[in-house]
């Protein structure tokens, strides 16, 4: 389910600081079912080109064109844990054209670079160790929340400061994957 859904007065209008776009992440992590997921979009205009994934030094020299990546997180439970997915650098085989500095934000947060077995995106789960409950715990579902917003505050520099032209901020979008 997106995050603003349409109700009995229209669309719901979407959130414009990081406290109110928090609860609605927050109730979206702690719903999730065994085996389900949710997306958390950045906004289209943080979107970078970046060379298709897997492609070749060869396929490029023949044509293969730079398409437009916009970065997510992927949260999915898997059992008493959250598991959580950052969009990969390009660098290590991912799809995202991430800097040095972008990607050691990343890692500061406490996202993973990706052993063989992970995939090509930045990984980590909630709880860290052992769970001390059944899924999730709050104060593990308000961890990741948290690890989410900063990530797109501190790695992508999206903001809820009003545009210069006075656009209201646009804020990532929480989509639930089997919407």
């Amino acid at each position: 389910m997106p995050q603003n859904p349409t109700g009995p007065d229209g669309p719901a209008a979407a959130p414009t600081t990081w406290a109110a776009w928090r609860g609605p992440l927050l109730d979206a992590v702690l719903t999730l079912r065994d085996d389900e997921g949710l997306t958390v979009e950045a906004p289209q205009r943080y979107g970078r080109m970046a060379r298709p994934v897997g492609t070749t030094l060869f396929s490029r020299l023949a044509g293969a064109r730079k398409r437009r990546v916009v970065p997510a997180v992927r949260l999915h439970r898997v059992e008493d844990h959250l598991r959580g997915y950052w969009t990969g650098a390009e660098a290590h085989g991912g799809p995202f054209p991430w800097t040095d500095d972008e990607t050691a934000a990343a890692q500061a947060l406490g996202w993973h670079r990706p052993t063989v077995t992970d995939g090509e995106d930045f990984v980590k789960f909630w709880p860290d160790d052992v769970p001390q409950g059944p899924y999730l715990p709050l104060d593990d579902a308000r961890r990741a929340t948290e690890v989410v917003e900063r990530t797109f505050r501190e790695v992508l520099g999206v903001t809820d400061e009003p545009g210069e032209d006075g656009e209201p901020p646009e804020l990532p979008a929480v989509v639930r994957d089997d919407a």
